[in-house]
């Protein structure tokens, strides 16, 4: 229907306040209506019970005057006393009329009649006989029946705002038992409507939400797609084609860092080489501040050499193009080539190295392995102090091998543990160290572990800084083992 696809989202939150507030509504008029007919029922029954009683009042003296009138027509016997009591003879029809025209029960409409009919037959018969009709004693007695045919109409009456008042009170109860129901199924009704238009509403606002979210992630191949209000559905489009938009970039990007990498690894090839020269003093002998510098080239280089490799393997990993070469390994022996390889960083900070290695293979990647490790001593031994200490622990652990890196240094604070395997992330702790890092490391480190079906965790290290923990599968035969 149309106007649960409304054009715009406002227009969404119109409608969906409106059809929740419309049953409490529709719940308002039907007890407007209830009270008004009440109190129209009410103000009509005590209308027709005082009148009722003001006119069976009106019967009793009217018919008291009309005896009166008759008797002093007996005793006077004169005849304008005849005038007087036709008078009073047709203000007692007409109160008998009014009388008959109120809803009276049977019982009283029958007791009218009677009473109608028993002063027209004195009345005719005072009419026809006159003075001498006024001398029976048998007629002057009818009157105390027609008084007692009055007063009991009289007394009916006043039972009549009883019953009415009962009525009243019968009907109020039942419309409160209405209203009681009406509201016991509003309340679901209402409920169902406030739970569809909460969906409606939050459907969208939820799509949104998710996307950008995705892109925040670095998602850009999953599409985006926002249903709801036509505005809403045009941010959607708009946020796709964003996603479009930064997927290339995306690829530009890698492309770009993979072309600089190549194109920086041709010169510094060249550099390294020249430095290993200068170094082995293959171009004629060196004195000591030449043979410094030299080494000092030499460091930068390596260091140099294992950013662009980090900016490769980056490349690589975002294009998939390098596949995983599995392959049994001496876990334990690759290890202690890459500590081999640092350790010229290591004596230069004078770093405590404490090595805990177990006796381990498993089957893996070998450069992605190495590549792991050697981040992860790398970053220790860029982040501790000079004088620092770093731990480095291999064990087993039921059917994986657990590898723990720890240092002394600043740390990671809790905050930034998840962030800081996002590419080129930088934490706030403190570098020291000449070179500044790309923060691409520990994504790879990242991606290559899940590549193995491991896990990496950030610890507090026991040496007060961070601890890096990566738990990895063993290979068949050491679980059989």
């Amino acid at each position: 229907m149309h106007f649960l696809r409304p054009k715009s989202f406002l227009s969404l939150v119109l409608i969906g306040f409106a059809m929740v507030a419309l049953p409490f509504n529709l719940a308002m008029i039907n007890a407007e209506f209830f009270m008004d007919r009440l109190a129209r029922r009410g103000s009509q029954a005590v209308y027709r019970s005082v009148t009722v009683i003001q006119e069976s009042r009106n019967l009793v003296e009217q018919l008291l005057a009309l005896e009166r009138r008759v008797r002093q027509y007996q005793v006077l016997e004169a005849g304008e006393m005849l005038a007087g009591i036709e008078e009073k003879h047709k203000e007692f029809v007409v109160s008998v009329e009014h009388l008959g025209t109120l809803p009276l029960q049977q019982d009283q409409m029958q007791r009218l009649q009677r009473l109608a009919s028993g002063e027209q037959q004195l009345y005719t018969s005072l009419r026809s006989n006159g003075h001498n009709t006024t001398d029976d004693k048998a007629f002057l007695a009818r009157f105390d029946e027609l008084n007692d045919l009055a007063r009991g109409l009289y007394e009916e009456s006043q039972e009549l705002i009883v019953r009415e008042v009962d009525a009243l009170r019968s009907s109020t109860t039942r419309a409160r038992r209405i209203l009681l129901w009406l509201a016991v199924l509003l309340v679901p009704v209402t409920g169902l409507f406030a739970t569809f238009f909460a969906q409606r509403i939050a459907n969208p606002i939820r799509q949104i939400n998710l996307g950008i979210t995705r892109l925040g992630e670095g998602d850009f191949t999953s599409p985006i797609e926002v249903g709801g209000p036509d505005d809403l559905r045009f941010l959607g489009t708009r946020l796709d084609w964003l996603r479009q938009r930064l997927d290339a970039v995306d690829k530009e990007k890698s492309k770009f860092v993979s072309h600089v990498s190549h194109e920086l690894k041709t010169p510094l090839a060249s550099i390294r080489e020249g430095t290993e020269l200068l170094v082995e003093e293959e171009v004629g002998p060196l004195n000591d501040q030449q043979r410094e510098i030299a080494w000092i080239l030499r460091k930068n280089g390596v260091q140099l050499h294992k950013l662009i490799d980090n900016l490769l393997g980056f490349s690589r990993m975002q294009a998939k193009i390098s596949p995983f070469r599995g392959t049994q390994i001496d876990f334990s022996r690759l290890i202690e080539g890459i500590v081999a390889s640092q350790r010229p960083a290591i004596l230069k900070k004078n770093l405590d190295l404490k090595l805990d290695i177990m006796a381990l293979q498993l089957y893996g990647d070998r450069e992605r392995l190495r590549n792991v490790v050697d981040n992860l001593l790398s970053n220790a031994v860029k982040y501790t102090p000079v004088d620092g200490v770093i731990h480095l622990h291999l064990r087993r652990q039921g059917n994986l091998a657990v590898l723990e890196v720890a240092d002394s240094g600043p740390g990671i604070p809790e905050n930034e543990r998840q962030k800081i395997f996002k590419p080129f992330y930088q934490g706030s702790a403190p570098m020291v160290g000449p070179v500044q890092g790309t923060g691409i490391g520990l994504s790879i480190v990242q991606e290559y572990v899940r590549d193995h079906g491991a896990r990496i965790e950030v610890l507090d290290s026991p040496l007060g800084g961070a601890c890096f923990k990566v738990s990895l599968p063993l290979s068949i035969q050491e679980e059989t083992a």
